[in-house]
């Protein structure tokens, strides 16, 4: 029998098998098993990349840069010096000054920046435009990289270049030619001059270009009046500068520092709270088409019982570019003329020279007894001929608070109508004939000391002294001289204390005034106001409504017979048409808005109430509509109506 023979290797694996069947048999818990430690995978490399900034000739960058991780972001602000302009990067299309770079790889930029082309302005404010007028200003310029045009810019006014340098060069001048259209931006209270602001661009030959806004100074056109004519007329004026700001100015009075405070500064000549103003009067003293201020100021401590106690001078005030500047008056040798109180002061050419003269209605101590008068002057203008003044007396009469002037007998000169407020001082006859070099008489005294006021005959009538027992009473305070009704002749208008006297109009025929042929100015509504309006301040004659006609519109303060606590508070505007019966129509509401002003009056504590003294009429705004404004005194606010085709409106100032 063959005997068999296994392979080793064969033995070792069914040994193997039968062992494992066996263990398994015997233990079936699994044999531990064993963990190895995980191995983290590498981080990926960062890669940077390296930012270079820097900035051209003319401005400095945010940052210079630096070494940054791939992806960041930066952001980079150039910013030019004074007299540069930023134009744009190297390396970067951005036209922004502000640019932000996200890293992808090495990056270099660079701010540019251009030297801007630069003005060489005339110093502000600018000589003096005059409306209607054209006149040229110069202006140079320098340009590193070369001139290549220039553009301007007006709001109220024509402007154009006349001369400017050849594209290229680096300095030179251009010539500009302006002329205003309208004044405009003006403070009206210390001046009629306003500014127009010019806009200038200069462009270099690399199109960069630098602005300048400069202010033009201007003024409006001459004006030279004929002062041989009515007093009404002449004291309308442009000026609505506020005189005691002008003093101020011109460090005379201390009034606008805090007269309500009782602060004082210095100013005033006699050490007192303030100065107060009366007779203020503007009128062209120099002869180059431009009103001038002559006031007299009056000495006031604050209290009834200082006003107009000392006497003061009167003084000048020069226009003169655009600034009222205090003139020192020569009186050519004469004493200064003082006075206590000049209550008006009238314009007028009284010697038919051509320039303009004043006539100064003086009171005296203002403090009602009527004892310390004084007399009326004609102030001489004799500063075109010898840079003076002079001055010399109305011997016939003194202690007035109005007067009037115009050629009441036809004979080319001015004559004089003044009311003597107190009987002591009652000359015989309120006309005073004016015979040359600035004398006055009495017109034609009669019998008795009546005078026969501008009659025909050379009888003493009923009328005449009837007339003049009227102007007697010595309530008036306002008169004017005006050809109301268009017929002709002058007539006159007198009022004071209605409760005393009637305001009234004289009609005037063929150089007579009589007391028979008159018209009594109706009182006012009551039922618009808490207490009457007794006290006129002041009178106009205009054709407000542009119909052809004139109106009488009279400033009414607060006054009665019992002279109660409303006396001189607030203030009314009353508006009266004339028929042609001369008959008058109280037209007030149909051509106010905001005519009165009815709370008792508290200097400090409501200045809206105060009185208003004077009014103006003209075309204040230059915009083709009318206005009517009050002119300033001490402490009264500027009040303003501007006509809007119907109506006068309050409007701001």
């Amino acid at each position: 029998m063959k005997k068999l023979i296994y392979p080793t290797a064969f033995i070792l694996t069914a040994f193997l098998i039968l062992y494992s069947c066996s263990a398994e048999e015997e233990d079936t818990t699994p044999p531990p098993s064993v963990v190895k430690p995980t191995t983290p995978e590498p981080e990926p490399e960062v890669t940077q990349y390296t930012l270079t900034v820097t900035a051209g000739e003319g401005g400095t960058v945010s940052t210079e840069g630096g070494t940054y991780d791939e992806g960041t972001e930066i952001t980079i602000t150039a910013t030019p010096a004074e007299g540069y302009e930023f134009i744009g990067w190297e390396g970067s299309d951005s036209e922004s000054n502000s640019l932000s770079i996200t890293l992808n790889g090495n990056t270099t930029v660079q701010a540019l920046f251009a030297q801007l082309p630069v003005l060489i302005l005339p110093p502000s404010p600018s000589k003096m435009f005059t409306k209607g007028l054209a006149d040229t200003l110069s202006i140079g310029f320098t340009s590193s990289v070369g001139f290549k045009s220039f553009g301007l810019e007006a709001n109220y006014g024509t402007v154009e270049v006349l001369e400017q340098p050849e594209e290229g060069a680096t300095e030179g001048n251009v010539v500009i030619q302006y002329t205003p259209l309208s004044i405009e931006n003006v403070d009206y209270m210390t001046t009629i001059a306003g500014y127009d602001e010019l806009v200038i661009h200069i462009t270099s030959i690399e199109n960069i270009q630098n602005s300048y806004s400069y202010n033009i100074r201007t003024q409006p056109e001459p004006i030279y009046k004929n002062y041989n004519q009515p007093s009404h007329n002449l004291a309308n004026t442009r000026v609505a500068i506020n005189p005691p700001l002008i003093r101020y100015l011109n460090l005379k009075d201390n009034s606008q520092q805090d007269r309500c405070q009782y602060l004082n500064g210095g100013l005033n000549k006699f050490g007192n709270l303030s100065d107060d103003y009366g007779g203020v009067a503007f009128a062209d003293v120099d002869g180059d088409g431009y009103e001038d201020m002559f006031i007299h100021p009056v000495y006031t401590d604050g209290g009834a019982g200082g006003f107009s106690q000392l006497k003061n001078e009167y003084e000048l005030y020069l226009y003169s570019d655009g600034e009222y500047i205090f003139h020192e008056i020569n009186w050519d040798g004469n004493n200064i003329p003082k006075v206590h109180l000049a209550r008006e002061i009238l314009i007028g050419d009284y010697d038919k020279d051509g320039d303009p003269d004043f006539y100064s209605a003086n009171y005296g101590i203002d403090d009602g007894l009527g004892i310390n008068t004084e007399k009326s002057l004609f102030i001489i203008n004799n500063i075109n001929s010898n840079q003076s003044f002079s001055f010399k007396e109305n011997p016939h009469m003194e202690g007035v608070h109005e007067a009037s002037s115009a050629d009441l007998d036809g004979d080319g000169d001015l004559d004089i109508f003044s009311i003597s407020r107190q009987a002591i001082a009652m000359p015989p006859t309120p006309f005073f004939k004016n015979i040359g070099d600035f004398n006055l008489e009495n017109w034609e005294s009669y019998n008795d000391n009546y005078e026969r006021i501008i009659s025909g005959n050379n009888t003493i009538e009923e009328n005449d002294i009837w007339q003049y027992t009227y102007f007697s009473n010595g309530s008036f305070y306002q008169s004017e001289i005006y050809d109301i009704n268009n017929d002709g002749s002058l007539d006159l208008i007198v009022g004071g204390h209605e409760w005393e006297n009637e305001y009234r109009i004289l009609w005037g025929e063929s150089n007579r005034f009589d007391i028979n042929n008159s018209t009594i100015i109706p009182q006012i509504d009551l039922n618009n106001v808490s207490f009457n309006m007794g006290i006129l301040t002041d009178i106009k004659i205009f054709d407000l409504n542009d119909d052809g006609n004139h109106e009488i519109i009279l400033v009414r303060s607060g006054g009665e017979t019992d002279n109660s606590n409303s006396y001189y508070s607030g203030w009314y505007l009353q508006v009266l048409s004339v028929n042609g019966s001369n008959q008058l129509e109280d037209i007030t509401s149909q051509i106010f808005e905001d005519f009165y002003s009815d709370q008792v009056e508290n200097y400090c504590g409501n200045p809206e109430n105060n009185w208003i003294y004077w009014l103006n009429i003209t075309d204040l705004d230059n915009d083709g509509n009318l206005d009517i404004h009050n002119k300033m005194l001490a402490n009264r606010p500027f009040h303003r109506w501007e006509w809007n085709g119907s109506k006068f409106i309050k409007v701001s100032p």
